[in-house]
């Protein structure tokens, strides 16, 4: 097994490919045994799309080097060889219906499919199987509407604080002027005092 990080990532890179090369020839086979079956039973428009999209996958398959590009080539030859034996060389001037190719807004649509699924199943595998649904807009808002209630019931008390704060601090300025009264008033038997000595 391998140790190195490049080597791993290279066992994983090879496993993909060998993974696509198989679908691609199983699918060339499946393509080739369509066109044997339509010339097995004479049908010349179905052998003929036959032909036209085994040579376009076949060539496909040899420039990505799935398959040699002489095999690919030979097959192609051999494929036409068979469909002129079986339908005579004028049979080739039919026109072959196009293979389905998807549109730019088919493989768009096909994209964000794909990344849907592939982000449904990274959440599904955080989160440990469960898949939290979205909130919805209004259910959001009330929240955040319940959020500032509270936020505002908890600025309440702070309120009162600061109003017995300010109650206490104006008490605290009346207590002077008290104590300055109660100064005089024990001045004032001592004035008393004096005036008799003075009499």
């Amino acid at each position: 097994m391998a140790n190195i990080k490049s080597a791993k990532k290279r066992i994983r890179v090879i496993e993909k490919k060998t993974q696509r090369n198989r679908r691609v020839k199983a699918h060339l086979k499946e393509i080739i045994k369509g066109f044997d079956a339509a010339v097995a039973e004479e049908n010349k428009q179905e052998a003929r799309d036959f032909l036209a999209l085994a040579e376009k996958k076949l060539l496909q398959a040899g420039a990505k080097g799935t398959i040699h590009k002489n095999s690919a080539s030979r097959k192609v030859s051999r494929l036409t060889k068979n469909f002129v034996k079986a339908f005579g060389a004028d049979a080739l001037k039919l026109n072959a219906n196009p293979p389905a190719i998807p549109t730019a807004e088919e493989k768009a649509a096909r994209k964000s499919e794909k990344e849907a699924a592939k982000a449904a199943a990274l959440a599904k595998k955080r989160g440990g199987g469960k898949v939290a649904p979205a909130p919805e807009p209004y259910e959001a808002t009330e929240a955040l509407a319940e959020d500032v209630e509270t936020a505002a019931e908890v600025q309440e008390p702070e309120a009162v604080e600061a109003e017995s704060v300010e109650t206490e601090a104006d008490e605290a300025t009346e207590a002077p002027a008290e104590d300055v009264e109660t100064a005089e008033e024990v001045q004032e038997p001592e004035a008393v005092e004096a005036e008799t000595k003075e009499e």
